[in-house]
């Protein structure tokens, strides 16, 4: 927890010190694409690496060089020399170091702990990542009120440690980490995805739900990757309004996986993820004309609910649908679509921002993300609800926020062979 703190706080650092530097949002949305291009490079190496590497070694090696990375641009923030492009440059280093080892990561759980107990140290993790999301942000930007950027980059370097420790000291069990699945495994194997591809092409409910969740990552992306430009030059909120605004959106999340709990079960998905990706784009297009804080951070605390709400719903019908001989390949091929198009979303969203204003950035992705939502809800798949989940228990508030903060409604695939589906997702270091 203390290391993603670390790695949220730096994050919102990088950002913000481009913007300051160069009053750009396309320039801040390159910073963007260039994390998220090494992931959907590659996913299809690390798979491999993870299968024919010693796993702890890889994580072990990973986590030192993004820590070095970090160290890099702290000692170049003190000196003067983190210029925007020197901070992409590092940016899109650390996205590599943190893709080439994210199939390791996902192995690593489930060779720690009994069978028994894999479900609620599943739920530890996610809920140390939430909570990291939601702090994070808010701290760097205090820190960037009343000290400076290199200093969230020194914190940065210093939340290495604790993990580097660990991984150092730890005595995983080989053969369980060596037999643990990883998504990257399954999709690196010859011929192993054409399988997956050909069920997922061919079948109308899994096409939507691929198509839907191409689409949200493309069109939603400006909305995050704007938000320091937004801050800086339009809200005029500086560096620690950019933080909160950061944080409304993660609070929103939180929140929302907490009120899918409680909405019926019964109520179709194929209804609810367009109408979700529809109340999303409005909120988008609402925080992209607001000019007072307050509204941005309501719409984007309101926004963020939406946004948990289609996106968890997709998963949970993706789950639903996969064949269980498929289940590892298939929702590797979902998080491709989700994760695939960020680098090209914040891209978009950059390039409109340079013509036509930031404003318009967001609202005409955001727009045109509201035509789709609306195309999907009147041309709805029900196919999508091919499957019917299984009736909840009834529980009460405790169990809930327990659910929403571990994200327990939107686990996107299996660790560990055997697990009914939905107890299992990425492992996020």
């Amino acid at each position: 927890m203390l290391s993603n703190v670390g790695n949220w706080m730096e994050a919102v650092a990088q950002s913000w010190l481009v913007q300051q530097q160069t009053a750009s949002p396309f320039m801040v949305e390159l910073l963007a694409a260039s994390e998220f291009v090494p992931h959907a490079l590659l996913m299809l190496a690390a798979g491999w690496l993870a299968d024919h590497y010693d796993r702890r070694k890889l994580l072990l090696a990973g986590q030192t060089l993004m820590m070095i990375f970090g160290a890099v641009l702290a000692i170049a923030a003190h000196l003067g020399f983190a210029t925007p492009w020197a901070i992409i440059a590092i940016s899109f280093a650390e996205g590599a170091a943190w893709a080439s080892v994210t199939p390791s990561w996902q192995a690593l759980v489930p060779a720690l702990v009994p069978r028994e107990e894999l479900p609620a140290a599943i739920a530890l993790n996610s809920a140390q990542f939430n909570s990291a999301r939601l702090l994070g942000p808010m701290l760097a930007g205090t820190l960037l009120s009343i000290a400076s950027a290199a200093v969230v980059f020194d914190i940065n370097v210093v939340s290495f440690l604790g993990i580097i420790v660990v991984l150092a000291l730890v005595r995983v069990p080989q053969a369980s980490l060596a037999a643990a699945r990883t998504s990257g495994g399954e999709i690196s194997h010859s011929g192993g995805i054409r399988a997956a591809l050909k069920w997922a092409v061919g079948e109308p409910g899994p096409r939507r739900l691929l198509v839907g969740l191409f689409a949200f990552a493309l069109l939603a992306a400006p909305v995050q990757g704007l938000l320091p430009a937004m801050a800086d030059s339009v809200l005029h909120v500086g560096a620690h309004g950019y933080g909160v605004l950061l944080s409304c959106l993660g609070a929103g999340a939180i929140f929302g996986a907490l009120t899918l709990a409680r909405l019926p079960r019964a109520y179709p998905r194929h209804h609810l993820i367009p109408l979700s990706m529809l109340a999303f784009s409005l909120c988008a297009m609402t925080y992209a004309t607001s000019r007072w804080p307050l509204l941005s951070g309501a719409a984007l605390a309101i926004g963020g609910v939406f946004w948990v709400w289609s996106l968890a719903s997709s998963s949970t019908a993706m789950q639903l649908l996969v064949p269980e001989e498929l289940r590892g390949r298939a929702m590797s091929v979902a998080a491709l679509a989700t994760t695939g198009p960020l680098p090209l979303g914040h891209l978009l969203g950059g390039t409109l921002a340079h013509w036509y204003g930031i404003r318009a950035g967001i609202f005409l992705t955001a727009g045109a993300l509201a035509l789709f939502s609306a195309w999907s809800a009147w041309a709805r798949e029900p196919a999508i609800d091919l499957m019917k989940p299984a009736l909840p228990e009834v529980r009460g508030l405790r169990s809930l926020l327990w659910e929403a903060l571990t994200a327990h409604s939107h686990r996107a695939q299996e660790v560990e062979p055997g697990m009914p589906p939905g107890s299992a997702e990425p492992v996020e270091e």
